[in-house]
């Protein structure tokens, strides 16, 4: 009899725990289908969420749009967005005392961070000391900036080289408008800004042709406006930062009077950096 009755026991036993088996996988493959629909119902958010950022930030719907709303749109577009700069002793990062204390290195770090999905974003910088307009025409950077096949393109106008090298105004006008036509030719679908040079000391000091550098920045500005080029006068808002702080042009410039110190990279890049935050 008890034998009869351990078997009964053990048979209960057993059909509880192939029963209890059963539900626990019936449990799991319902919590594992919930969880499944829950992801997706996060994946589909996020989805929503990521095409209304797109459209928002669509330049066909921002006629007057930051240069950063620009760059983070065809970083939720694209497979990767890039950056060329061209220029001469500013753009090169001359006086600054490394690369990440230029005014491009800080506007590269600050943007990156500044919106996650332009950690990727790319810096491409052809910037070449003692270079003038001609130089950049004669040198095959801009070439090269085609080649990058950029989103935006940073032109420092590299006056300060003009000036120095007494090219006339008539050929630096003359120059700036072939730089301008090659890069809207070969890249029709990007964005340039047009920066000018950082002040200098002395900048009425003349020369063999009896010109200062102030006469260049005019000349230049001039076929820029009636061009409708996209322009940042950088060595206005540097002046302005100047005097906000308190500060002398010495104080950023280094023994040379020409070149920006780390202290004058940094002013250019603060400069930079509202700009591209500017609607």
């Amino acid at each position: 009899m008890k034998k009869y009755g351990l078997l009964f026991m053990a048979g209960i036993c057993l059909v509880v725990l192939v029963f209890g088996h059963l539900h626990w996988q019936n449990m799991s493959q319902a919590a594992g289908i919930e969880a499944r629909k829950a992801e997706e119902r996060i994946k589909e958010k996020e989805k929503k969420e990521k095409e209304a950022l797109i459209q928002s930030l669509k330049p066909e719907n921002n006629k007057q749009q930051a240069l950063i709303d620009y760059l983070h749109y065809k970083s939720l577009t694209q497979d990767k967005v890039i950056v060329s700069l061209m220029g001469s002793n500013g753009t090169s990062g001359t006086g600054a005392s490394n690369s990440s204390n230029s005014w491009a290195g800080l506007l590269e770090k600050s943007l990156r961070s500044e919106r996650d999905e332009l950690e990727t974003l790319g810096f491409i910088n052809h910037g070449q000391e003692r270079y003038s307009t001609k130089d950049l025409l004669e040198g095959k950077k801009i070439d090269a900036v085609i080649h990058d096949n950029p989103n935006l393109v940073i032109f420092e106008n590299p006056l300060i080289n003009n000036h120095y090298q007494s090219i006339s105004l008539e050929q630096t006008e003359k120059d700036l408008k072939n730089i301008m036509s090659k890069l809207q030719k070969g890249l029709p679908n990007a964005k340039i800004l047009i920066i000018s040079p950082n002040p200098v000391a002395n900048s009425k000091t003349e020369n063999s042709l009896e010109l200062n550098y102030l006469d260049y920045i005019k000349a230049s500005e001039r076929v820029i406006k009636n061009n409708k080029w996209t322009y940042m006068n950088s060595m206005n808002g540097i002046e302005k930062k100047l005097k906000e702080e308190n500060l002398r042009l010495a104080d950023i410039l280094t023994n040379d009077n020409v070149h920006p110190n780390d202290q004058g990279h940094n002013i250019w890049f603060e400069v930079m950096d509202e700009y591209f935050k500017l609607k």
